[in-house]
């Protein structure tokens, strides 16, 4: 079973264009809501936007992730050519028009947070771990069929790891906690609270490194 992060603050996603390649712009979103991205076009004509759904914003984003395996791991790397692990994750998620904070122990504020087993766990949640540098000093995104793709330390390299395997239990044994920061659930009524009871409320990105 996984524990939640005994400090959660609630907090929403603010927008941002991501660059061309991967081009969308998402609306700000806040716990428990469904993110609305709204995908740019190339095409100086279109008349209309396409709104993306949550499954498909998913896919994307782990497309991209995918697109980045093999590379360097290095403490405070932001950008392709070496990542460390909150650095990894806030590029792939900016890609696709989702702004995260900086650092792992930040990131972990962001969203709404998942209860239950590796059963409850879908494509694009964030995973948070605990190492010697604290309670959120690493996190992932759950790639589906039981695997997470992150900047590993240990490896030096963005990689594919199994949660089935030996060297996954290390990372279930030490799971602190998962946020969903990409909903396919009917947005949250106005005014009703999180289950911290704390409003939700805008997140800034830092600038410090981390991972």
């Amino acid at each position: 079973m996984m524990a939640s992060l005994s400090v959660i603050s609630i907090a929403s996603v603010a927008a941002v264009s991501a660059a061309a390649g991967d081009s969308v712009r998402a609306r700000t979103v806040a716990a428990n809501s469904r993110v609305e991205v709204i995908a740019s076009t190339d095409s100086a004509t279109s008349s209309s936007p396409t709104v993306v759904t949550g499954a498909e914003l998913s896919s994307r984003l782990l497309a991209t992730a995918v697109r980045h395996l093999g590379t360097r791991y290095k403490f405070g790397g932001t950008r392709p050519g070496a990542f460390d692990c909150s650095g990894f994750i806030r590029y792939v998620f900016a890609r696709h028009g989702v702004a995260l904070p900086r650092t792992a122990s930040e990131q972990s504020t962001v969203g709404r947070t998942v209860v239950g087993g590796l059963d409850s766990l879908q494509a694009g949640d964030l995973l948070f771990f605990r190492t010697r540098r604290g309670r959120a000093a690493h996190v992932a995104v759950y790639a589906g069929n039981g695997r997470i793709i992150h900047a590993s330390s240990g490896s030096r390299r963005v990689r594919y790891d199994d949660l089935s395997s030996a060297r996954g239990k290390w990372f279930v044994t030490h799971l602190t906690g998962v946020k969903r920061v990409m909903e396919t659930d009917p947005p949250m009524e106005p005014g009703v609270e999180t289950e911290n009871g704390a409003a939700s409320r805008a997140t800034t990105a830092g600038p410090r490194s981390g991972g």
